[in-house]
């Protein structure tokens, strides 16, 4: 059964994606505007240590719907593992400390994300000894992330999220243009960074998702 829409006014919102300028990725930023304009399926592009692919994708997105945010939005690796920054005004170096890191974004205005916490294949992953250290100052956690092989480390996502009283996020990491969208949340419609959080802890957030990522055929 195919994913089912709620309410027609809620966004739908991937909020992990990865263009080219990953270097790990093959989706090109008018790939990923393309679905979007196919599916309706927001995309939050959040590169490997660089903003270049989530201001090319946005600036082609407020092209199709002005009333789109501009995100701004980096997958960092910091010396003990990975946290996106999003809403930011400019790239955040990697390889600093993971507080650092942190602190930078937040100096932004911008919002912390903990990606695929205790997914067990990444070695990108932050370091599970360092999460509830610092976990004060994660906005969001994301607890559905569409290359997490176990639903049991997503499942173990959403309890560490809940144990802290934190928002989850929903991401189809896509890395691939097949990939793109098969994962996503629903929410209010949202401007700023405040107004997601509010979307967010609003309970408005949806799953219409398998439990783990499909096997491929």
């Amino acid at each position: 059964m195919g994913p089912v829409i709620s309410r027609p006014d809620l966004w739908k919102f991937d909020m992990h994606v990865h263009s080219v300028y990953s270097g790990d990725s093959f989706n090109e930023p008018g790939i990923i505007s393309d679905n979007f304009r196919k599916t309706g399926i927001l995309p939050l592009v959040c590169d490997h240590n660089t903003t270049a692919g989530s201001a090319a994708v946005s600036h082609d997105l407020r092209k199709i719907d002005p009333q789109i945010p501009e995100i701004l939005a980096e997958e960092v690796m910091t010396r003990q593992g990975e946290v996106v920054g999003l809403f930011l005004s400019e790239m955040v170096p990697a390889y600093l400390d993971i507080r650092e890191t942190m602190d930078l974004i937040h100096g932004q205005g911008g919002l912390v994300l903990l990606p695929h916490p205790f997914c067990s294949w990444r070695g990108s992953r932050l370091w599970e000894e360092y999460a509830a250290e610092i976990v004060r100052c994660i906005d969001i956690v994301e607890g559905f992330n569409g290359r997490v092989i176990h639903a049991e480390e997503n499942a173990a996502a959403r309890e560490f999220a809940g144990r802290y009283n934190k928002p989850i996020s929903v991401g189809s990491d896509s890395h691939r243009p097949q990939d793109l969208g098969r994962w996503w949340l629903e929410l209010e419609p949202f401007s700023t960074p405040e107004e997601l959080m509010k979307a967010l802890l609003a309970g408005t957030v949806r799953f219409p998702v398998l439990e783990r990522f499909p096997e491929e055929k």
